[in-house]
């Protein structure tokens, strides 16, 4: 992310207009690699493209090359469009966008002939199937679930879900694809009849997908896709009437696909399997010379698609041919390569037929559910882990009060109370500890019960031990005071740190808070207030606004903690001498804020883990300051609770970092 304002909004609308001017999801002659270049142009160039913006090019891009047949490149696309919705902090808002990249993730690994993993991600997709409303969505999974079972060969239980399917799309919004995918559910279902010798049935649903289109057909740009459809349906017709032994009405059906569909640009695969059929119609009809015409075409269509099938069944009727002819030698070869073509193909088809979708998806159901308890399980162990920290640091406090009482009778008494109430709260701390729940909220709430309860002895321990340090005149036993000082103070910034942390993370109490604040007047404060440590370090903070006075609604304690943090993390990881930079800067809709130093950076592996809570991307300061992993944590929540955003970026100029963070006018 840049500091800087860019023309994010103008690419926006470019993408936009280039997306709409471009047909992706139809394999026709238009020149789409223009359009896929500047697309993937405008993908490398702007950084802060919104999440919308990314998923349409991943989408488009997707679709360019699934429809040639490059799956393995589509698949990547796929990954994106998965990648771009889950790593949003407001994934939920796209849960249609996510339930279809994973739906479009699995017809790709599907076409790859990776079912299990097809059939994972369209369990993914379903999964998503209860948070969304809209049937019209619902309908992409009960789609690919016919379409699955109808290459099974179950066909009766594929035009259930064929006929499913189109109740759910006749609800879905009149854009041209909806519409369009109407006539080729008829068509599946009339498939589906007639794999079932339901001819007649199979023939009332293609005349129906006929009407459809034509009363469709109304667009004229669109009408190139009607006619390729209407191609596929005159061919299928063909083949039921060639079923019925109608072999005139057959060729005429036949030849009227071919016609359509032979031109470039239509659909070059369904075609195909017209001339097989008008192929079949010849030789039933002992038209041979004309059979062999065709032959010859399906050999070269075969070979250019490589479909296996393709090949298979133009050796089959090759053999049936020569063997017309009188060349039985000639026809035994075509039979042997028929044969072995056969058996490749049904070993493809065994794989397929080989997993019952509904029992495959009940076993990835009760993997989800394994793997949602082991997650569960994960949390709860973190949570065991923070707790031995609080009980380490407890007893640690105890062991520094055991050494000191042995050595000062005068205070034996206060610091025994003191260490039986520390003691106490640890048997506090382990009696919640059992009675935590898996209620998050819970969790965060004892949390924050737990380090105000430590809190008081530890002031206690840091008071008395101050006291002691002044009474101690002949310095007998001031180094281990002042280490048993220094503890109680770490303590207790770790405490505090905890507390609104925990505040936050279950929401920042806004009510009655909120005021309108001039944020250069705070600045200044946290400026003053931290100069004393820039000080100790012989470092410069400079402030640098054209503002005089920049007021906006804030809750100005936590606002003021945000910029006291950021300003103490760039003296803390700075060098003796150096100079840190702090900018406001009054945008459009934000006010923009920098902190600027030429510290030691954060290495690139940390990423934007930094800004997770009780995070292990920490590192002590330049002078050794300890660091919690809690300060940006508490930062980010504060800032995201006021709907602004925070960020940092490697200051290249001189080393160091830039970390900036906005808030709306």
């Amino acid at each position: 992310m840049s500091c800087t304002a860019n023309t994010t909004k103008d690419n926006v609308g470019l993408i936009d207009s280039i997306i709409d001017k471009t047909s992706w999801v139809y394999n026709d002659t238009v020149n789409k690699e223009e359009a896929v270049r500047k697309l993937q142009h405008l993908l490398d160039q702007d950084k802060r493209l919104p999440l919308q913006a990314k998923y349409k090019i991943y989408h488009s891009l997707y679709f360019y090359y699934f429809y040639k047949n490059n799956y393995q490149q589509s698949l990547l696309y796929a990954d994106s469009m998965i990648y771009t919705v889950e790593h949003t902090k407001n994934a939920k808002n796209y849960i249609d966008e996510l339930a279809s990249a994973y739906y479009f993730k699995g017809d790709a690994l599907f076409r790859l002939k990776a079912y299990e993993e097809a059939y994972r991600n369209y369990f993914l997709g379903k999964k998503l199937m209860p948070v969304i409303d809209d049937k019209c969505k619902s309908s992409n999974y009960n789609y690919r679930i016919a379409m699955i079972l109808y290459k099974q060969g179950k066909y009766s239980d594929a035009s259930s879900y064929f006929k499913t399917t189109l109740d759910e799309v006749k609800q879905c919004s009149t854009s041209f694809s909806e519409v369009f995918r109407q006539q080729e559910l008829l068509n599946n279902i009339a498939l589906c009849c007639s794999r079932t010798d339901k001819i007649d049935s199979a023939i009332i649903y293609y005349q129906k997908a006929l009407r459809y289109i034509v009363h469709n057909d109304t667009l004229p740009e669109r009408k190139k896709y009607y006619l390729s459809a209407r191609g596929v349906v005159y061919g299928n017709i063909g083949g039921e009437m060639l079923r019925k032994k109608q072999f005139d009405k057959a060729e005429t059906f036949l030849k009227k696909s071919i016609a359509i569909n032979d031109l470039p640009g239509y659909d070059s695969v369904d075609v195909v399997t017209a001339k097989i059929k008008l192929i079949k119609v010849y030789l039933e009809t002992g038209q041979l010379a004309k059979a062999g015409i065709y032959l010859q075409i399906l050999k070269k269509d075969s070979e250019k698609l490589n479909v296996l099938d393709y090949k298979r069944t133009y050796h089959l009727l090759s053999s049936k041919h020569l063997d017309a002819l009188g060349k039985p030698k000639l026809a035994l070869h075509h039979l042997e390569r028929y044969a072995a073509l056969s058996d490749s193909l049904q070993k493809e088809t065994d794989k397929l037929k080989s997993t019952s979708v509904d029992e495959r998806f009940r076993n990835l159901s009760n993997e989800s559910e394994i793997n949602a308890l082991k997650r569960e399980a994960e949390i709860q162990q973190r949570y065991l882990y923070i707790t031995m920290v609080f009980i380490a640091m407890a007893i640690s406090i105890v062991v520094l009060i055991y050494i000191y009482l042995r050595k000062s009778k005068k205070n034996i008494r206060e610091l025994t109370n003191l260490n039986n109430e520390i003691l106490l709260q640890k048997d506090k701390l382990e009696e919640a500890l059992s009675k935590l729940s898996v209620s998050d909220k819970e969790k965060d709430t004892i949390l924050r019960a737990v380090a105000h309860d430590l809190r008081n002895p530890v002031v206690g321990i840091s008071s008395l031990t101050k006291l002691m340090i002044l009474d101690d005149e002949l310095g007998l036993n001031k180094d281990k005071l002042i280490l048993i000082d220094g503890a109680c103070n770490n303590a207790l910034t770790l405490i505090d740190d905890i507390i609104e942390a925990a505040e936050n993370k279950q929401g920042v109490d806004f009510e009655g808070k909120v005021t309108k604040a001039d944020v250069v007047e705070i600045v200044k404060n946290a400026i003053a207030l931290l100069s004393y440590r820039a000080d100790e370090k012989q470092q410069i903070i400079r402030f640098e606004t054209a503002e005089t006075k920049l007021e906006i609604d804030i809750y100005v304690q936590k606002i003021a903690r945000v910029i006291s943090n950021l300003i103490n993390n760039a003296i803390k990881f700075s060098q003796a001498g150096q100079e840190i930079k702090v900018v406001i800067e009054k945008q459009t809709e934000n006010v923009l804020f920098k902190i600027i130093d030429n510290g030691i950076g954060i290495p690139k592996e940390y990423g934007n883990d930094i800004f997770q809570l009780f995070t292990s991307s920490k590192r002590f300061g330049t002078k050794g300051e300890k660091s919690y992993g809690l300060g940006l944590s508490i930062c980010k929540q504060i800032i995201d609770a006021h709907g602004g955003e925070i960020w940092y970026e490697s200051n290249n100029s001189a080393g160091g970092t830039v970390f900036c963070f906005t808030l709306p006018l």
